[in-house]
């Protein structure tokens, strides 16, 4: 939820109970979505999700609002997810009161979002998120989502529009195919590829390959497979690049500042003091001839917030290419994007970056078979004693980075531009300056001064 400046403070003062109530239904959304893409084992509601969630006045019940696929045809109100869901009630309540350490869990009432199959244009979508975010620069599908919202496809094609909870996240895939079926395929396969890396990366999933390295590499040396060796080695690369501005191992750092399961905190010196000691890339050993890696301090613990859901978003067009589509649009959340190919029209994906304190887009590109990822202070913080601290913390002080309130940074990869966001959000405008990164661009608004582009434009 973002904080608001100016006269706006005055309606949120005045309204408080009803703004808190959104907060918490914010919240609720966000865990049952992670519950039921991380948790629930059943295929019936493997396609849904969570669309938003409606608390009462006296937070004693919630109706939880779910869609499905989007297609041309609409969707059909199939009662068996609705069942599903219903069978997984009393284990959704119970997960929620252990992750959100709630005493009263509400009533859960799972119902169809009908106008949200109704509504089946990404724009509309994005704006709607927009508005919640409504300060921080966020990026937004604009005459690209429009034109594949109500544009007819070229001959000989169909169009495709589909989105998941996963990783936290909402992933969203529209495509244009041969056909539906063959859409429908290729955006199947393209979930369950990100599901996949979701299993490997997730640090929520105690059976997933890097919570088994947190687990266990601080006391030998432990096997892992060559994708997450390629990963490990690729954000060793990062650390260095970026001096230590990007970190994987910052996962004590995070857990210290209450973000890594809540809404954030602000920690003792000696409890920060401790997790910046049990931090830093160079304790990491990775021996990329044996495939083994090893913690140099025991209580070393990955965090792939920085590059997970970009991997992720790298391995679904991966997995659309290999199933024929050469044109698609893939997203997770407002903070990664890639832009397959181009729309009919040849013309290329139309992104808008809005600025901090701006109602209107304030840049557009087009993209091509490139990517573009944002870090901002307005995606996750907190408020303690008038000063907001946000989730994007510099490994190196343990504490919130405060020159920059978003960067957008493009480049061929998504991992890549998810990173360098991150890293540049750290570090700072003069350094991003200094260092520019071979064919990219660069977008960044500074704590204090105009957004305007670095350098790529």
């Amino acid at each position: 939820m973002q904080a608001l400046s100016g006269g706006a403070c005055a309606i949120i003062a005045s309204g408080m109970p009803s703004h808190r109530r959104e907060r918490a239904a914010s919240t609720l959304q966000r865990e049952i979505s992670r519950i039921l893409s991380q948790e629930v084992r059943d295929p019936e509601v493997s396609a849904v999700r969570v669309s938003s969630v409606v608390l009462s006045a006296d937070k004693r019940s919630a109706k939880v609002l779910v869609a499905g696929w989007i297609s041309d045809s609409g969707v059909e109100s199939d009662p068996r997810p609705l069942r599903a869901l219903a069978r997984a009630t009393p284990f959704i309540r119970t997960r929620l009161a252990k992750s959100l350490r709630m005493r009263h869990v509400p009533e859960l009432r799972f119902e169809y979002d009908l106008s949200e199959q109704r509504t089946r244009r990404i724009d509309e979508l994005l704006e709607r998120i927009h508005k919640r975010a409504r300060k921080g620069m966020a990026v937004l599908l604009a005459a690209g989502a429009l034109q594949l919202g109500v544009a007819r496809p070229a001959s000989g094609t169909e169009r495709m529009e589909a989105a998941a909870a996963i990783m936290g996240s909402e992933f969203r895939i529209a495509c244009y195919a041969a056909s539906k079926k063959a859409a429908a395929g290729a955006i199947t396969a393209a979930f369950d590829e990100v599901r996949r890396v979701n299993d490997l990366l997730s640090h929520y999933k105690p059976d997933s390959e890097l919570s088994r390295i947190n687990a266990e590499a601080g006391r030998r040396a432990v096997a892992v497979s060559p994708e997450m060796a390629r990963l490990l080695a690729d954000c060793s690369d990062y650390a260095a690049a970026s001096e230590g501005a990007f970190d994987i191992t910052i996962g004590s750092i995070v857990d210290a500042w209450g973000f890594f399961k809540g809404d954030g905190r602000m920690p003792g010196a000696w409890t920060l003091w401790r997790a910046r000691r049990n931090s830093g890339y160079r304790h990491l050993r990775l021996d990329r001839d044996k495939g083994t890696v090893q913690f140099q301090r025991s209580g070393l613990k990955l965090d792939p917030g920085g590059i997970g859901k970009g991997y992720a978003v790298d391995r679904a067009v991966a997995k659309l290419e290999e199933y024929g589509v050469e044109s698609a649009l893939v997203s997770s959340g407002i903070s990664s994007i890639y832009a397959l190919g181009s729309p009919p029209d040849g013309k290329g994906w139309t992104v808008d970056l809005r600025g901090p304190d701006e109602p209107e887009a304030v840049a557009s590109v087009q993209l091509r078979n490139e990517a573009v990822s944002t870090s901002g202070s307005y995606e996750k913080f907190f408020e303690s004693g008038g000063k907001r601290y946000s989730h994007v913390l510099d490994p190196r002080t343990g504490r919130p980075a405060t020159e920059v309130e978003g960067v957008s940074v493009i480049l061929p990869r998504t991992i890549d531009t998810e990173a360098w966001s991150t890293a540049l959000y750290v570090n700072g405008p003069e350094w991003a300056l200094d260092h520019p990164l071979p064919g990219g661009k660069v977008f960044l608004c500074p704590a204090e001064g105009a957004c305007g582009w670095l350098y790529g434009k």
